[in-house]
């Protein structure tokens, strides 16, 4: 029993030590051909969602709103990096993003594949997990603004305006606007 928790309370403690050997998921360094790749993503699940058969409301979260105001800002955040795409392409907080944007986008391609005419029930559980989906993409799209406002990076700047949390963070985590951990 005690080195089960011993086990538990080190990987409690390593989510708050990211940078601990080992602990760090190796992201693929972001180039043209990997924001490419999270487009067409993005692309395919557009589609999916604008079959007839599917009736999205229009209402937020709006998955048909949110993907392509996502590749809009995307595509400002590439051209802002054009000639600078090696200072992008080690952003920690970017390949993060392209990383959860691409699975993101694998799960909601996925569901449509597995449920195919469920997905037209508005009321079948996969209809809500896609619009789970929705309210991420809506919550990603918001961080990325945040975080590349007029397509430049700011997280160094950037500030939590609770205070008790910008305090905390700034004590935890200086310099740094996002941590990787370990999922218990």
């Amino acid at each position: 029993m005690a080195k089960g928790s011993n086990n538990f309370r080190d990987r409690f403690f390593n989510m708050f030590h990211p940078l601990s050997e080992g602990l760090v998921p190796r992201l693929q360094q972001v180039d043209k051909r990997t924001i490419e790749r999270a487009w067409k993503e993005m692309d395919r699940v557009v589609k999916l969602c604008q079959h007839p058969r599917m009736n999205l409301k229009n209402s937020p979260p709006f998955i048909l709103d949110i993907l392509p105001d996502t590749y809009q800002h995307l595509k400002l955040i590439q051209t802002t990096y054009d000639e600078r795409m090696h200072v992008l392409g080690v952003n920690e907080y970017f390949m993060i993003f392209i990383d959860n944007l691409n699975k993101k986008c694998r799960k909601c391609i996925e569901l449509f594949k597995d449920n195919r005419d469920k997905m037209y029930d508005e009321q079948s559980q996969c209809r809500r997990s896609l619009i789970k989906l929705s309210l991420v993409f809506s919550h990603m799209l918001a961080e990325l603004k945040a975080l590349f406002p007029n397509g430049v990076f700011s997280g160094e700047s950037y500030r939590i305006t609770k205070n008790d949390a910008g305090d905390w963070w700034k004590k935890s985590f200086p310099e740094k606007c996002v941590t990787v951990g370990l999922s218990i």
